[in-house]
């Protein structure tokens, strides 16, 4: 049997219910879609010292050198008056250890990483930020035989 005002509870539960779905479906829909590439297996990964090493350290490389063209528009392109560029990402290897997916950059001497904050998000963010499924970024530097894995969180 109901009592006075269970029909009043009822309808307010019914309504913040209601709002609590509309929220969650407003921001399913404003969401920005997640583009993920798929990471193909390469059939032949010539082994160098970088190759080695990472298969020695447990990692499947799955890759060769992959190039990520991109287009950059400068105040809305030529079609607005402004310029248009090319540009392009190179992403040495991609490896794969415990079900996790890696970014592999290979240290290069005319090309020095510094090891600071600044430093690391000005070289390899990018990297983390175009290939978000990517668990992180390994920087291989095979003369000194080390692999340092780097990731990346936004905090908010």
């Amino acid at each position: 049997m109901l009592e006075p005002g269970d029909g009043l509870v009822f309808l307010l539960v019914l309504v913040v219910l209601a709002l609590w779905l509309g929220w969650g479906a407003k921001r399913w829909w404003m969401a920005p879609p997640r583009r993920a590439w798929p990471v193909e297996t390469d059939p032949e990964i010539p082994v160098t010292d970088a190759v080695e090493l990472l298969e020695r350290n447990g990692y499947e490389v799955m890759t060769v050198k992959r190039r990520i063209p991109l287009s950059i528009k400068i105040d809305g392109g030529e079609a607005a008056g402004g310029l248009n560029m090319e540009s392009r990402l190179y992403i040495d290897h991609f490896a794969r250890k415990d079900d996790k997916l890696y970014i592999v950059k290979i240290a290069r001497e005319r090309m020095p990483l510094e090891w600071t904050g600044s430093g690391l998000r000005d070289r390899l963010l990018v990297y983390g930020l175009v290939y978000e499924e990517a668990s992180g970024i390994l920087y291989v530097e095979p003369e000194t035989k080390k692999i340092r894995s780097i990731e990346f969180e936004v905090e908010r």
